[in-house]
């Protein structure tokens, strides 16, 4: 089995990262602001109305794929998924006025032709999609609270084009991040099954690991394994069940069962192992780690690194940036 790593999904994984931190690290107080506006930032005004159109937006989106309800549902910290989205859209508009602020100082020009062009396909949309109008008209979802959307993607984007470009990442820049950072370019894999002896209640424990042992002293070979495994399968027991695991990364199991599945060479089985589900033997099917090389990573590598560049900038912005949000949405 060969694995193919993509080091342009793992370095966008590592930005997606980076821009949560910045979101969740920007500097902000909690001071009285206007009670037409949800923040204040640099003296600007980002409003409630503007806001609640986004949230609106957000609301249709999770509700059409997730259902009416989910937005009701406990995050388990006291928080409904409801109150989260409401702070990751403040955190969002609060971002992006800042950067926006930041790139209008530098006299990125847009014209009403880029406007437009990105604002025919939303007025298609709306044509072919009478649900969709009928939701845009009952929010106040208007032209221009598109149009002022738009421009301020566009300039947003031309910001950061253009901070990027004049960026110069050299090779050894890309070979010294490369080398102190081993994991992101190295891909682990294990396929394995295993046969699980469960412990509901803690008194069953004994029972279960004398279980366990009996069915691993019938085990020698990788073939005894299976005719094992294939018989709880097809007994289908609450008990005792067997499971094909397929393949699965560093992250994916309990820890205890990781430990050991990964320390496994193929066609290895292992002793019993102890997990909160009860215990486990493992048969090892394959186990491989692969590096990505730095020459087929390179490329990305570089470009990932001017990204970088680019959120701590955005960081030193959210910093200079004086902001007051409302404490409550």
């Amino acid at each position: 089995m060969k694995l193919k790593i993509n080091p342009r999904k793992v370095l966008s994984i590592i930005s997606l990262m980076l821009m949560i931190s910045i979101l969740v690290a920007g500097c902000s107080s909690t001071s009285k602001v206007p009670q037409d506006a949800v923040a204040v930032v640099n003296g600007s005004n980002i409003s409630i109305v503007n806001f609640e159109k986004t949230l609106a937006l957000q609301r249709m989106s999770y509700e059409a794929e997730f259902g009416p309800d989910v937005l009701n549902q406990d995050m388990g910290s006291g928080m409904t998924l409801l109150d989260s989205i409401k702070q990751m859209i403040l955190d969002q508009l609060v971002l992006e006025e800042v950067v926006f602020q930041e790139a209008m100082k530098d006299d990125i020009e847009i014209t009403d032709e880029e406007i437009d062009e990105r604002y025919t396909p939303y007025i298609k949309l709306l044509e072919e999609n009478k649900d969709f109008k009928d939701f845009a008209k009952e929010n106040d979802i208007d032209e221009d609270y598109i149009k002022q959307q738009i421009k301020k993607d566009i300039v947003i984007h031309k910001y950061r084009d253009a901070f990027v470009g004049d960026l110069d990442i050299s090779e050894e820049e890309a070979k010294t991040y490369y080398e102190e950072n081993p994991d992101f370019f190295t891909k682990e894999e294990v396929t394995a099954k295993h046969i699980l002896v469960r412990t509901a209640e803690a008194d069953e424990k004994e029972k279960a690991k004398k279980e366990a042992e009996d069915i691993l002293s019938k085990i020698k070979t990788p073939e005894d394994f299976l005719k094992e495994w294939k018989s709880y399968k097809d007994a289908e027991g609450e008990k005792i069940i067997a499971e094909d695991l397929g393949s699965f990364g560093r992250g994916q199991m309990v820890p205890e069962f990781e430990e050991v599945a990964f320390s496994l060479e193929p066609e290895e089985i292992s002793g019993i192992v102890e997990t909160s589900f009860g215990y486990h033997i493992i048969l090892s099917e394959d186990h491989i780690k692969e590096v990505s090389k730095f020459e087929d990573t390179k490329d990305y590598l570089m470009e990932y690194l001017k990204e970088e560049a680019f959120q701590k900038n955005l960081q030193e912005l959210l910093e200079k940036a004086k902001i007051t949000k409302k404490e409550e949405l």
